[in-house]
């Protein structure tokens, strides 16, 4: 950590901070080699290092804003983004916020096949960006890039839901794979901070808390090898 950074935390702060560093990086796993940093609401490559303690500091402190990148170089992934937004985003939150309800509704028929297909709601963790919901499934080790665009692809159609968008979803077109955006950022759109969702059904978007709710990350369980591998060989995926 840095002269200037460290002077801010005392050594029990540091300590909670660095354990919430973890819980995250445990999940929003991205290359270690290049980061993207918001400036004017437009996302630039820093190459040379990746989320680092320091920029995850000034990230949750809203002091930066910053995205990963999400492919390794053997072309795997760790986890899966279904992208349940509003579009288009630039709306502003009183004409984005009738359409929550069917967002919300969308999303739980994701999970819902999700769950039919065998996994559980700790596999799964649900993040609302301010325009819509964002599903996360995250695996223990990373996974090819077209194995997981297969699966996904076949649960949304098993959803009904075949034009919400995903990712990895260029990730084979590009060196570095997907850039994406980190939760807990406030969006430019709604001017209001994106958090995690413990509970879809009961969750209100005109009141909830921004507080960052770490103590979720650490509930969330990665999905093994297993999983993917009986699911390609019980729909014959390919």
């Amino acid at each position: 950590m840095d002269k200037d950074k460290s002077n801010e935390l005392s050594k029990s702060e540091e300590g909670l901070w660095r354990q919430r560093y973890q819980a995250f990086i445990r999940l929003y796993k991205g290359r270690d080699d290049v980061v993207a940093e918001a400036r004017d609401n437009k996302y630039f490559s820093i190459q040379g290092a990746g989320l680092t303690f320091e920029r995850f500091l000034d990230h949750v402190h809203l002091k930066k804003r910053y995205a990963i990148y999400n492919k390794d170089d053997a072309g795997r992934v760790s986890f899966g983004l279904f992208d349940v937004d509003i579009r288009p985003h630039n709306q502003g939150w009183e004409k984005l916020l009738p359409s929550m309800d069917e967002k919300r509704r969308e999303t739980a028929l994701i999970m819902q096949t999700l769950f039919d297909m065998g996994l559980d709601r700790r596999n799964m963790l649900v993040e609302f960006p301010t325009v819509g919901f964002h599903l996360f499934i995250f695996f223990h080790k990373p996974v090819p890039v077209k194995v997981l665009k297969t699966l996904m692809c076949f649960v949304l159609k098993r959803s009904g839901l075949e034009q919400i968008p995903f990712y990895p979803r260029k990730a084979e077109e590009t060196p570095w794979g997907d850039r994406v955006q980190l939760p807990l950022r406030v969006n430019p759109n709604t001017s209001r901070r994106s958090n995690f969702v413990r509970d879809l059904e009961s969750f209100d978007p005109e009141n909830y808390s921004d507080e960052p709710d770490f103590a979720l990350l650490e509930e969330i369980s990665l999905i093994g090898p297993e999983w993917l591998r009986s699911v390609m060989d019980k729909y014959d995926l390919d």
